[in-house]
């Protein structure tokens, strides 16, 4: 038993270092046969046929795959471009602001979104007030902080107390969300972003486009920040 074993292993050896064994001997292939998965016997070249068919299957799939995600990073820069553009164009706050909360609940289907600004003392007025809210960085969440203390966006779903220290009153809608540090020159504040879809901000999403207008939008906070009103002076 042992030879024969020994035999099988250097027939295989051999095919191995000699695929085109074959080429000349077309008629042994019309003789021999693998046993197929739906139960019946067929000869190795339809064996090899039904091998190419499915590899070929299998191609077109991962390739229609990569199309699709072409597809939507291509969708994606262009809202990502058009964002950043209106962000760059904007001169006041007044501009900036509704102008990154519009756009990201329009084109990018975020349910919920809360700017955090790491000014106590900035003065907003109207539908701003609203919107953005005021405070120090050491104000922030305990368990936020330890999240963002890496620096780099984070997303998944979070805890109760958190959506709360986030997102306020829409706390109760959001399932998943991203959390944005806007860092330049020092740490501006936070963007939130949340949507009803639990899986929406998975822990494992590529944040690369949403990063990018993190970046963007903190460059934007350093420079119009510097111009805008303050509260008056508190009192001690």
């Amino acid at each position: 038993m042992t030879d024969t074993a020994l035999s099988r292993e250097q027939v295989v050896s051999y095919l191995r270092d000699h695929p085109d064994f074959f080429h000349a001997r077309p008629d042994l292939l019309e003789l021999m046969s693998l046993p197929d998965p739906r139960g019946s016997a067929v000869s190795l070249l339809e064996r090899q046929a039904q091998i190419l068919r499915e590899r070929n299957q299998e191609m077109r799939e991962r390739l229609n795959g990569l199309v699709a995600v072409a597809r939507d990073n291509d969708q994606l820069f262009e809202k990502t471009r058009q964002l950043v553009l209106a962000l760059v164009e904007a001169r006041t706050l007044e501009t900036l602001l509704p102008a990154l909360l519009q756009q990201l609940k329009r084109d990018f289907a975020a349910d919920a979104v809360q700017l955090l600004v790491y000014d106590r003392d900035l003065a907003l007025t109207g539908e701003l007030r609203r919107q953005v809210r005021c405070l120090a960085a050491e104000d922030q969440h305990t368990a936020l902080q330890s999240l963002l203390r890496s620096g780099n966006t984070v997303c998944g779903v979070l805890r109760d107390e958190e959506l709360q220290e986030l997102f306020g009153a829409n706390a109760d809608k959001v399932k998943s969300a991203a959390m944005v540090p806007l860092e330049f020159n020092g740490r501006q504040g936070l963007l939130a972003i949340g949507s009803e879809d639990a899986h929406h901000f998975r822990s494992s999403l590529d944040t690369l486009f949403i990063s990018h207008i993190g970046d963007v939008l903190s460059r934007r906070l350093h420079e119009l920040l510097r111009h805008h009103p303050r509260l008056p002076a508190r009192r001690a």
